[in-house]
């Protein structure tokens, strides 16, 4: 690799310090059998891959080395080039989703569509001349396909004895579901034979997050792990099974609504991470693929808990309820339909709209009230105030 370190014109790709021009050497140092120089070297390369969260120009031309360090079985580290490339990956800001485009649109895709209409809406976009979408930056996607084209070697990584790796591994594959084609025979041969539970359930989560409607070894393999005697690795199954089967049963929806809807005290804990594993996961299925959830997720919703934040689940019941999206300007309440009435009074009924700032815009990205004086006065007919 170190020819191609010298055929990239390091000095013309600006990060956040100037010129990358100390880049090659840095990434060089990676290899260093001193631990201490390592250490440094990974610490400075980092600081040239992002800023402040966000990834900088170095960061795709940065990319090729780590993926062949990472593959490097004789390299004293490769830990560390997992590392660095997680970092590209989740500095990379796509705007636009990865996984492939399909008629129907997905939960997350609408509730990104309610957002669009909402910030059109807004008198300081307005006032700009309108909303626009937001593009991903050239040397953002620049950065994510170039850890893309590391799928293969991560797949030839996911076999190897070093559980770290392993687990690593699922955790960038996650990331790819236009490569599912490629991945899922993969992950459900190690699947079937993975010992260490804590990579198995970032494996189920991998194929919760990346995967497609499937069978054979990739369903049987995450089936596998359904019922672990630990709570985790048995909700990440279940996490992988609701985007792998066509229709996912309702005692799986109901767990997953539960893991979506327990109180989560710190979201950067397993307990947080699960919870926005479960509800990307879900937000990837179609309103018409799982019309129980609907009914679940309400049936939680409408016993209050002080310690909860009901936003995720909020989110994607307002996706189930209106799927048409946000309501016209005019509509009364009596011409919703009666499960849209229902959700309507629930939110009133435990004060859904206090528990954060998010909540209130959530409701408007429905063209609903978004105050609860105002909501409530909607609902026993007044009729709605101007905005």
């Amino acid at each position: 690799m170190n020819d191609y370190l010298c055929a990239v014109d390091w000095e013309s790709l600006q990060g956040p310090y100037g010129p990358a021009s100390d880049v090659p050497r840095l990434l060089q140092m990676l290899r260093s059998h001193d631990p201490a120089a390592r250490a440094e070297a990974e610490e400075q390369v980092e600081d040239h891959l992002q800023h402040q969260g966000l990834v900088e120009e170095p960061a795709a031309a940065a990319a090729p080395y780590l993926i062949d360090l990472l593959a490097d079985q004789e390299a004293p580290d490769r830990l560390v080039a997992y590392r660095l490339l997680r970092t590209i990956l989740d500095c990379a800001e796509l705007y636009e989703s990865p996984r492939p485009a399909a008629d129907v649109p997905t939960l997350s895709e609408l509730a990104s569509q309610r957002s669009d209409w909402w910030l059109s809406r807004s008198p300081e976009w307005r006032r700009h001349g309108g909303y626009r979408r937001p593009v991903t930056a050239p040397w953002h996607a620049a950065a994510y396909e170039a850890v893309r084209a590391g799928v293969p070697a991560y797949l030839r990584v996911l076999q190897d004895r070093d559980p770290h790796l392993r687990l690593g591994m699922a955790y960038l594959l996650a990331a790819f579901p236009q490569e599912w084609a490629t991945m899922s025979p993969v992950l459900g041969q190690q699947l079937s034979v993975e010992m260490d539970p804590a990579v198995a359930a970032e494996m189920c989560i991998a194929a919760g997050l990346a995967g497609h409607p499937s069978d054979g070894a990739i369903v049987d393999g995450v089936r596998r792990w359904r019922g672990n005697s630990d709570w985790l690795v048995h909700r990440a199954a279940l996490i992988g099974l609701v985007r792998l089967v066509p229709a996912p049963d309702t005692a799986l929806l109901a767990e997953l609504a539960d893991c979506l809807m327990e109180p989560v005290v710190d979201w950067g804990s397993p307990d947080g991470a699960m919870a926005n594993a479960t509800a990307s996961a879900l937000g990837g299925l179609t309103a018409n693929s799982v019309p129980q959830l609907a009914g679940l997720l309400l049936e939680r919703m409408r016993v209050p808990d002080p310690h909860r934040h009901d936003f995720l689940a909020l989110r994607l019941l307002l996706g189930l309820a209106f799927p048409d999206g946000p309501l016209p300007d005019g509509v009364a309440f009596d011409d919703l339909s009666p499960f849209q009435q229902e959700v309507v009074r629930v939110v009133i009924h435990v004060r859904l709209l206090r528990q954060g700032p998010m909540m209130p815009r959530a409701i408007g990205e429905c063209n609903l009230p978004c105050t609860e004086e105002a909501l409530a006065a909607w609902c026993a007919g007044q009729p709605r105030s101007a905005s």
